[in-house]
């Protein structure tokens, strides 16, 4: 199961998203699933990297898992560029989650 956590802070702006596990809906390679995950989380990863300069997340050891967090202390214009882009992604993580409640599930602080 893909596991989706997003952390905000107390005004409700998301500081982090962690993504663990594999959905197993079908075998490596055919699943789409987990396809769909990956394709949102690294297409937003790319967009705010590229578009902001400001890295958000970093190379993992191999086991799949994607930990975004949201540096303190940024320009306001750049903040919110990038909450603008981590919010699209939520929206469409949740999505996901929504229709597949048996490979993903939602956590969210």
């Amino acid at each position: 199961m893909i596991r989706i956590r997003i952390e905000r802070n107390n005004h409700g702006d998301v500081r982090r998203v962690l993504v663990t596990g594999h959905a197993n809906f079908a075998e490596h390679g055919s699943d789409i699933v987990c396809a769909a995950v990956s394709g949102i989380v690294f297409g937003q990863v790319n967009a705010i990297e590229t578009l902001t300069g400001v890295i958000v997340h970093q190379p993992d050891d191999g086991d799949g898992k994607v930990d975004l967090r949201i540096p303190e202390g940024l320009a306001p214009e750049v903040g919110q560029k990038i909450a603008l882009l981590v919010e699209a992604m939520v929206i469409s993580l949740e999505q996901i989650a929504d229709s597949y409640p048996k490979y993903v599930k939602w956590i969210s602080k």
